[in-house]
């Protein structure tokens, strides 16, 4: 029999985006100061997610494999972890009703089971069914950690007490971010600009994934408006995807558009000294912490599946919002370009909340949290 380790909070991941891993540094930096250390329990992408580029790993890492089932037109997760889980001083796994692996958890008294996730369902329709059966394990858990506020109220007005969720506010690694920004210097944003062809125009950057969510082909539409209005403004896209295929092509036959691939943390942070506006019609996720932490303001729509960290935007204070209309946002996205002093004001603000942002006070959170639930 494997021997126990009582010092070890695990976390149980399909795998690890880039972005994510300074916050696992941040949680395991603070858990040994109380005398706990994280594991992080990944698989690897494939396919699809895989194709986005952005999967890495830490000292924390413990690699496991997960299976994929389709059941009907529902996908569900397997990861064969219940052994381990009993070893461990207290587990922490998706709140999520396709993790199938979190149903015996939830029902062994020798596991303490805490969960992590939206709290609510944002970035899709939840069927009754999904929300029985979320409620159900977060019954049986010793703690939930959410994104927002929205996120703990509504488990919360599901029945659990106040003092079981702990709103963890997710978050990049804002300090470096800053740090990476304040070292560029003007010879650096010069040499992109030459490097991408924009000359002295005025940049549109969309960051993320090539994938249906982002609303590609909405945001290139209605860019063509935008470009007819004002023609010194150049549409960067950087990012990767299952959706390369249809940016490209689109991007073919319009000379204002750059195709740029992904940028890590640190090439962000230098382009943002070029940029003028993020340009995210579609869902907004973590991408809303990096540009408020770059001071960089955000045109985005009513699209009804944003991830909960579009809530950390305010519009009108940090961000454009606009129907999910492809000439409103066209409007409204042109209406910046043709004020400066309204774009350098929502820069303002985005960089005042950005200071609020940090993997380190995240990482407080979650400790915090976790010995309420030990």
């Amino acid at each position: 029999m494997k021997p126990t380790r009582p010092d070890v909070i695990a976390v149980v991941q399909p795998f690890v985006p880039t972005y994510r891993k300074p916050l696992f540094d941040a949680i395991d930096a603070e858990l040994r100061t109380r005398g706990l250390r994280l594991e992080v329990w990944h698989d690897f992408p494939k396919g699809r997610v895989a194709a986005r580029g952005n999967a890495d790993r830490g000292s924390w890492s413990v690699p496991i494999r997960q299976r994929r089932l389709s059941i009907g037109r529902r996908n569900v997760t397997f990861r064969s972890v219940h052994s381990d889980a009993r070893r461990v001083r207290a587990v922490i796994a998706g709140l999520a009703s396709t993790n199938l692996e979190t149903y015996a958890l939830a029902v062994d008294p020798r596991v303490n089971l805490m969960l992590w996730g939206h709290g609510k369902n944002f970035t899709a329709s939840n069927s009754g069914l999904d929300s029985r059966i979320e409620r159900w394990l977060a019954d049986r858990s010793s703690h939930v950690f959410t994104y927002t506020e929205e996120g703990k109220d509504h488990v919360v007005g599901r029945g659990l007490p106040d003092h079981m969720v702990t709103v963890v506010v997710n978050t990049t690694d804002t300090a470096s971010l800053r740090r990476e920004k304040h070292a560029t210097t003007p010879e650096m944003s010069r040499a992109l600009r030459d490097r991408f062809d924009l000359g002295t125009s005025r940049v549109a950057l969309f960051v993320g994934a090539f994938d249906a969510p982002k609303q590609l082909p909405f945001l290139i539409s209605a860019m063509d408006i935008v470009v007819r209005d004002h023609p010194d403004v150049v549409l960067v896209m950087a990012g990767a995807g299952p959706d390369d295929a249809v940016v490209h092509a689109l991007a073919e036959s319009r000379p204002y558009v750059r195709v740029i691939g992904r940028l890590e943390a640190s090439e962000l942070a230098q382009f943002s000294t070029i940029t003028d506006l993020l340009v995210m019609p579609g869902r907004v996720g973590l991408v809303a912490v990096d540009a408020l932490a770059l001071g960089l303001p955000i045109a985005t729509t009513s699209y009804p599946f944003h991830a909960p960290e579009a809530r950390y935007l305010s519009a009108g204070t940090d961000s454009l919002w606009t129907k999910f209309e492809i000439e409103d946002y066209a409007r409204g996205v042109s209406g910046l370009f043709s004020g400066r002093e309204e774009l350098s004001r929502l820069s303002s603000g985005a960089a005042a909340k950005g200071a609020g942002f940090s993997v380190e006070a995240s990482a407080r959170r979650f400790a915090d949290g976790i010995l309420r639930g030990l």
